[in-house]
């Protein structure tokens, strides 16, 4: 499923490609996609009934947001079930950032393929490894160094993941790196968890002794409890969060609604 889902990601992001008002472009990801992910992407819309119009505003706010970190001096990145995401080739981030990919490494041997034939503009490195083992170990043994400063990113991530899962994912991490480190993530409201949309989701989930969906109305103490403090959280359709896309709201947290995390490790976490 989480295969499939990454295919479905990168048609979505294809499909925003093709857009003259496009939020970001990703020429690699038709070919990521496949027809498999097309496919997957009109299933999937069909039993929600209609496209999901926050799924390019995230990724255009995740490249926004590691732009600022790696602009602030942020040279080292891990990004979590990474599937076929390709911004170490769209973004231009600076040459010298070590860029980290975790997956598992189906998912990182189809991918690699795809690029192979295409230069990234910083350092990146794969890492095969399950975040329901042991994914510190390897991460290591690829250069990664529990010294510097770390950016995490967590994007689509933890709507797939059981809370206990979150909160590990979470306090590990913070053990990981030092100080002022950044963990980004999207938590999606846990009542839309609920929604005639997700049944479908929900019933595959029960068949297949999946967690179901994850979701939470407080991202703050969610962070707070897996050890990072919560800096910016902001809405789906706020000023930071909109582009355009989505229904304008205020800003600040909104119950019920997706909400994107920026939170950083203090010193009294450590």
């Amino acid at each position: 499923m989480v295969t499939s889902t990454a295919n479905w990601i990168a048609a979505v992001r294809a499909r925003e490609t093709r857009r003259h008002d496009r939020l970001f472009a990703d020429p690699l990801a038709e070919a990521l996609a496949g027809e498999h992910g097309a496919a997957m992407m009109a299933r999937s819309e069909q039993a929600s009934g209609g496209e999901n119009r926050f799924i390019p505003v995230r990724v255009r706010w995740f490249d926004d947001a590691t732009a600022a970190a790696t602009a602030a001096g942020i040279r080292q990145v891990v990004l979590l079930g990474a599937g076929l995401d390709t911004r170490p080739y769209r973004l231009d981030l600076p040459a010298d950032v070590d860029w980290y990919e975790l997956d598992r490494p189906e998912i990182l041997a189809h991918k690699d393929p795809v690029l192979a034939t295409t230069v990234p503009h910083c350092r990146r490195h794969t890492v095969a490894a399950d975040l329901a083992g042991d994914w510190g170990t390897p991460l290591r043994a690829s250069g990664f160094d529990s010294t510097r400063c770390t950016l995490w990113l967590a994007e689509g991530l933890f709507f797939y993941l059981a809370e206990e899962s979150v909160l590990g994912l979470l306090r590990q991490t913070a053990t990981l790196c030092p100080p002022d480190s950044l963990f980004l993530a999207d938590v999606m409201g846990a009542a839309g968890l609920h929604a005639p949309a997700m049944r479908a989701y929900r019933d595959h989930c029960v068949r297949n002794n999946l967690p179901l969906p994850f979701g939470s109305d407080d991202p703050a103490t969610l962070f707070t409890t897996g050890g990072w403090a919560p800096e910016r959280i902001t809405a789906a359709g706020a000023p930071d969060a909109n582009y355009g896309r989505l229904p304008e709201i205020g800003s600040g947290p909104h119950p019920g609604w997706p909400h994107l995390v920026t939170a950083r490790l203090a010193q009294a976490d450590r």
